[in-house]
């Protein structure tokens, strides 16, 4: 609340100016009718007049600490929804989960930004108006002043007890997220989707604007119940004020009529905040556990769905220094395997250990797309790169040329050979190549794994090639086929 005092004293201040001005306007209009001498406006012209001045600095005031304000807070929200989405990422769930953190840093981080100027404004400075009011009004009306605080407060209750539900966007979203699989789109043509998707947009369409539609209703009931309370105020004060009094009186109240206006809007925006719920995609830990091997894996169990577990009581034990191959069809887990080594992923149940350091090189490393060099000095050790290249036939690549986004510019072979090569520059105590022979033809392939077996056996490097190639699991001492 602290945060929010500031830019709610500018507000406060800047409506009560607003106030100000409209009553020193309508003394002044009404006193004028009456045709006093041009001596006795004065004062009431020089009151307009800073009236007017102060209500404009007011407001400048108000939207500079308000921005103020919001902006630091807004930067405060990004770094903890980013610190929460980084806490559970990678997501076992896949998309789905994904999509939902993106729902949250997003759609979630505008909501909660808008609470300051949305919510705690508004309803703050209607409030405030209102006992300030009261306060005044109670002099001449008495316990019938208590009227304006009983509009407030049917307006906040009536706004937070009616709800408007929310248009139902999921048939919507699926059918963009159909546009996802472009060369399905090629194969079968884009106009059967686009008419999915136009109808899925008409419908999600029309419910919003039923949603939109019952709201302006309500709004212009709560704006007719609001003022017809304030004309019951109005009559009352005519039977106990002046004339110029009471066009003071009427002018004001129509300023906090505009004031209660905005209390439903207000409240709609606090209830969409509180139903922002944080998606439940929990995301385990992966724990660092001692051994006396390169990798032990004990009674393993993993699965992105529990129903169907991916590693089921699994167990491998690897000697420092030693060669592996793992084969297995499509899958059957290796890609898995290596996430759970990498500690991308933490087992269901036993135990994952890995002694030393670690470098992968699989299919979603992301290679980028300045040059060569560059690459290998956000990744790796840039003094390895020659060695890393001539291992990986790479030694007359273009240093400097530009490889276009995630390689692009280069053939698939030559991405595959790359991502090895910076696998390799990091010097790591266990090796992992998650099909290391992608795109290669037979003779470049063999070249590739004997070299690389090769610099790991001279660097006592333990070496871990995930495989389908049975020629390439015959190249190794040992051998590990997942079902």
């Amino acid at each position: 609340m602290k945060k929010f005092l500031p830019a709610l004293t500018a507000n406060l201040s800047a409506a009560l100016s607003e106030i100000l001005l409209l009553a020193a306007s309508a003394w002044l209009i009404a006193t004028a009718a009456l045709k006093p001498p041009l001596s006795a406006l004065s004062v009431g012209i020089t009151l307009v007049r800073a009236a007017g001045i102060s209500r404009a600095a007011l407001r400048y005031g108000d939207r500079f600490l308000s921005h103020k304000v919001i902006f630091k807070l807004l930067d405060e929200l990004r770094e903890k929804l980013f610190r929460r989405a980084a806490a559970r990422l990678p997501l076992k769930s896949g998309r789905a989960a994904e999509g939902a953190l993106l729902h949250e840093l997003t759609v979630t981080a505008d909501l909660l930004k808008d609470f300051l100027p949305r919510v705690v404004l508004p309803l703050a400075t209607a409030a405030s108006v209102t006992l300030l009011l009261t306060a005044f009004l109670w002099q001449t009306l008495g316990t019938f002043a208590l009227i304006l605080p009983a509009i407030f407060l049917a307006v906040v209750i009536f706004s937070l007890l009616v709800n408007f539900g929310a248009a139902d966007d999921s048939e919507y979203r699926a059918k963009i997220l159909d546009f996802h699989g472009v060369d399905e789109l090629k194969i079968f043509g884009v106009a059967p989707a686009l008419r999915k998707l136009d109808a899925a947009a008409e419908k999600f369409g029309a419910a919003q604007t039923e949603i939109l539609t019952r709201q302006v209703k309500f709004d212009a009931l709560i704006k007719i119940l609001s003022a017809a309370g304030i004309c019951t105020i109005l009559l009352e004060l005519s039977a106990t004020v002046g004339k110029v009094e009471l066009t003071v009186w009427a002018l004001i109240l129509l300023a906090a009529l505009e004031l209660f206006s905005g209390i439903p809007v207000a409240v709609r925006t606090y209830k969409k905040i509180r139903g922002t719920e944080t998606p439940a995609v929990e995301n385990k830990v992966a724990q660092d556990v001692a051994t006396d091997f390169a990798v032990e894996l004990n009674d393993v169990n993993f699965g992105y769905d529990a129903a169907q577990p991916v590693l089921k009581n699994f167990s491998l034990r690897i000697g420092r220094g030693e060669h592996w191959a793992i084969v297995g069809e499509s899958g059957a887990g290796k890609t898995t395997l290596v996430y759970l080594l990498t500690k991308l992923f933490a087992a269901d149940s036993g135990s994952v250990a890995v002694s030393g350091t670690v470098a992968a090189a699989t299919s979603t490393n992301y290679i980028f797309s300045d040059s060569v060099r560059a690459n290998f000095e956000i990744y790796a050790d840039n003094s390895k790169m020659a060695e890393a290249l001539k291992i990986c036939q790479l030694e007359n690549f273009e240093l400097d040329a530009v490889l276009g986004e995630d390689g692009t510019e280069i053939s698939g072979g030559e991405r595959v050979r790359l991502q090895t090569a910076l696998a390799l520059a990091k010097n790591p105590d266990v090796l992992i190549l998650d099909e290391p022979t992608t795109g290669l033809d037979r003779v470049r392939a063999e070249n590739l794994v004997d070299a690389v077996i090769a610099d790991s056996t001279k660097k006592n490097r333990t070496l871990i090639v995930i495989t389908h190639d049975l020629n390439v699991a015959k190249k190794f001492e040992n051998a590990v086929e997942l079902l």
